[in-house]
Formats: C-alpha cells, sequence, structure tokens
C-alpha cells in the first residue's frame, strides 16, 4: 500500500522548532491528473526500453509502497530536520 501521510518535524536544538503532518493522500488525488498525462510517456518509454509497461508500473508502484515506514534524520550544529512516512 502506497504511503497515506507522514509528519515533518524542522526545529533549532535551542529552539523546540515545530511539527507539521502531510495528509499524502491529498498529494495523490492533486497529483491525479499529472498521472494521466504521465501514463502514455511512461507507455512510450516501456516500448522504446522493450519492457512490458504492466511491469513497469508495478515496479514503480512497488518503490513507493517501499517508502512505507521511511524515517530520515538529517542534523547539524544548528539544525535538525525529521522526516517520518507512514
Amino acid at each position: 500500500m502506497i504511503p497515506v501521510a507522514g509528519t515533518v518535524r524542522i526545529g533549532d536544538y535551542r529552539v523546540h522548532g515545530f511539527r507539521l503532518s502531510i495528509p499524502f493522500l491529498l498529494l495523490w488525488i492533486l497529483l491525479l491528473p499529472l498521472l494521466v498525462l504521465a501514463v502514455p510517456v511512461l507507455f512510450i518509454a516501456c516500448l522504446i526500453a522493450r519492457v512490458n509497461p504492466f511491469k513497469g508500473v508495478a515496479a514503480l508502484l512497488q518503490m513507493l509502497a517501499a517508502l512505507k515506514g521511511t524515517r530520515l534524520d538529517v542534523e547539524n550544529d544548528y539544525f535538525s530536520l525529521l522526516l517520518n512516512i507512514f
């Protein structure tokens, strides 16, 4: 299943910073028209590369599904960023 939500925490070590929840479901709905436009391009690219288009789409969906459970921490001396995808 593709990720449906995530949180981003941006802050400074001296200050608590702020946390932002991101509902990916709304993002998927907003990106749906672009996906409809990208399908013919993907199909042509699969034909040029001689790849089965259904297997290509399945591989893309598997990569999206693999993002679920990702946790990314970026820190330096003054700033920290935490990204959780669930």
